[in-house]
């Protein structure tokens, strides 16, 4: 909110220092520093705060010294020349303030900016070697389950899918990744997210009953940390029998019968 108010008050000073400036032009006749007070007002908006000072500085010093000169060689009258002096402290202050604006307003953006992508950061979820991509995931399974089924193993999901009121989906994602990763084996179940709202955990060569107990183990790390009555979730353990994606889809068409 300061930062806020400091940018309006340095604009309601670039305003009345312009308006003035207007006002003194009405009773002089335009020169230099008129023409090229615009293009470098141009010039300072799409360059950076390093540029735009040396720019200031340049500005300053080259006027003051046009100024002279042509007080100089045109010996001109006192009023003149105090004439000069208020447009070149009129123009240099002209400057300043909007240096001073744009740098201002960049540090407003600046932190907003990182604020966004803190924020984003904070509501994602950090990729994991141990947390696949979809496609990575359906590939590791189809791999796993042709050695299993040539060991006649068994094979099991945990899908939990959130509730569609469930808020800070991003955020329960994350949780839910940290939880998997204390709880599963590495380098033995894989996990994955299916998509906004999937979150699924493959359990190679298990029965029912250890696929139950992976899932209460699992649901009892998540009450840790989620505070809410009940679960933004609902949790299922299914047999797999030929890849992960045509369970879920057996399982899907199952439900809606």
């Amino acid at each position: 909110m300061r930062r806020y108010n400091g940018s309006l008050f340095l604009l309601l000073v670039l305003f009345g220092t312009a308006g003035y400036g207007l006002s003194l032009l009405e009773r002089s006749t335009p020169i230099l520093s008129v023409f090229i007070i615009l293009p470098l007002l141009l010039m300072m908006t799409f360059l950076n705060g390093r540029k735009n000072f040396l720019l200031l500085i340049a500005y300053t010093l080259g006027l003051g010294f046009f100024y002279l000169v042509l007080s100089w060689y045109t010996e001109s009258s006192n009023e003149t020349q105090l004439l000069y002096i208020e447009q070149h402290l009129l123009s240099s202050l002209l400057i300043f303030l909007y240096w001073l604006l744009l740098r201002h307003l960049r540090i407003i953006f600046e932190e907003n900016h990182y604020l966004k992508e803190r924020v984003r950061t904070l509501e994602g979820y950090s990729e994991t070697p141990q947390l696949l991509s979809y496609s990575e995931f359906l590939d590791r399974t189809d791999f796993l389950m042709a050695g299993a089924n040539r060991r006649n193993e068994t094979n099991y999901l945990i899908h939990l899918r959130l509730k569609p009121t469930a808020l800070n989906k991003k955020s329960i994602m994350q949780v839910l990744t940290v939880a998997g990763l204390r709880v599963f084996r590495v380098h033995y179940d894989v996990m994955s997210q299916r998509n906004k709202f999937e979150f699924i955990v493959f359990l190679q060569n298990t029965d029912a009953a250890g696929a139950n107990i992976a899932c209460e183990r699992f649901l009892s790390e998540l009450r840790s940390q989620i505070t809410s009555i009940q679960y933004p979730f609902t949790a299922e353990v299914l047999p797999v029998k030929q890849s992960v994606e045509a369970t879920i889809r057996h399982h899907d068409e199952e439900a809606v019968r």
